[in-house]
């Protein structure tokens, strides 16, 4: 960040400017010493004395004791208090309400699932999202006060406000306001395909040469896609970007019942998909060619998407991603017969929690903005609520 310059000489806003600099740069970094604050805030080392001072004492930075090496005074570090507050991700959804809790920094600390089904009311829903984050909280011994955030992700269209537009797997579930329920905290939300996106560029297999476009595939119960395009999600204009649920011939959810048909009838309907890849597994003829012609289906759309971005990876991601092993090899056939070039065919290894990580990340994304946003005024002394 370059030096800050305020016009009048008003030192105040000064003073608030060069707090979001140093934050910033620790923030961003999770641990610096002091000569690489001043090379990266752009601030004089007075300056950034005085601020780091400020900081720790407000409890928003600590202090990290240095290993002593050689002779001389060894140099001082600084973290950013990643404990001082902590997040919540939800992924409601038809079948179930997830939560995961993280730190500022995205540690996970618990995760906890509660059951629902599509014809839960909307405020019994709703209710249970809201016993999710109590529970996550409790799980993590966390008081509920610190939870500064919650990021919501849900099946169907969701607005810029946070409503959901549009939900074919939950009758009621359109015109929910997601962001003005829970109102006791700083809530964001979108659409359950874009964050498991999300989730996967932020905590997905690390490569060195991992490509900034990418297509992922959010395959479960509800099946979805999401796009990745140079390194940034693309949600679209209206939030709809790479939505196909409403075309002809993408026949998703009738295909989930190629998958159900060769299981025994009294299986809970939750759980036929995860048998029918449990008996695939174990070499079922039934079962796998009821496997290869669910992934023709998905091909169908995902191939739609390959032909439009041309990305060089594809994600299978979502709760069938754990059955990749019996999934992917016909998936990658069809995608050979209905693409000229078939990208790089990956799995994800976040599995069902996804879209509630994804979520987790939404929210940590509206923390910082407002920490490092220069029109927020001073930073408060920390507490439990400080947001």
């Amino acid at each position: 960040m370059g030096s800050s310059v305020v016009d009048g000489g008003d030192h105040s806003r000064l003073r608030q400017l060069n707090e979001r600099a140093v934050l910033g740069s620790v923030r961003t970094a999770g641990e610096l010493r002091v000569a690489e604050i001043v090379e990266q805030s752009g601030l004089g080392r007075t300056a950034v004395e005085e601020v780091l001072a400020s900081l720790v004492t407000r409890r928003w930075l600590v202090e990290v004791s240095p290993a002593i090496r050689g002779r001389g005074r060894p140099a001082r570090s600084y973290r950013f208090r990643a404990e001082a507050g902590y997040v919540v991700g939800l992924d409601i959804g038809a079948f179930s309400v997830r939560g995961v809790l993280t730190d500022l920094d995205g540690r996970m600390l618990a995760s906890v699932r509660r059951s629902v089904t599509p014809e839960t009311p909307r405020r019994q829903r709703l209710a249970t999202a809201d016993r999710v984050i109590g529970d996550c909280a409790r799980e993590a011994g966390v008081p509920a006060a610190q939870v500064w955030a919650v990021g919501a992700g849900t099946t169907g269209l969701v607005d810029a406000t946070g409503t959901v537009v549009r939900a074919n797997a939950i009758p009621d579930w359109a015109g929910t306001n997601l962001v003005g329920h829970f109102k006791t905290q700083l809530v964001v939300a979108d659409n359950d395909s874009q964050l498991a996106a999300l989730a996967e560029q932020r905590r997905g297999t690390p490569s060195p040469s991992a490509p900034a476009d990418m297509v992922f595939l959010h395959a479960g119960r509800r099946t979805g896609l999401a796009l990745v395009l140079d390194g940034q999600l693309r949600r679209g204009a209206f939030g709809a970007a790479a939505d196909m649920s409403a075309l002809r011939g993408v026949a998703w959810e009738a295909a989930l019942e190629y998958l159900h048909d060769v299981v025994p009838a009294e299986i809970p309907t939750v759980d036929k998909a995860e048998r029918a890849f449990a008996a695939a597994r174990e070499g079922d003829r039934a079962a796998r060619a009821a496997v290869r012609k669910y992934a023709r289906a998905m091909a169908v759309a995902a191939a739609t998407a390959i032909a439009i971005v041309d990305p060089r990876l594809l994600v299978l991601g979502g709760a069938f991603s754990q059955a990749a092993d019996v999934l992917l090899e016909p998936l990658a056939a069809e995608l050979d017969r209905l693409c000229p070039r078939v990208p790089e065919l990956r799995a994800s290894a976040l599995g069902s929690l996804c879209v509630a990580l994804g979520a987790a990340s939404l929210a940590q994304d509206a923390i910082d903005t407002r920490l490092l946003s220069p029109s927020r005024g001073p930073l408060p002394q920390l507490s439990a609520r400080s947001l």
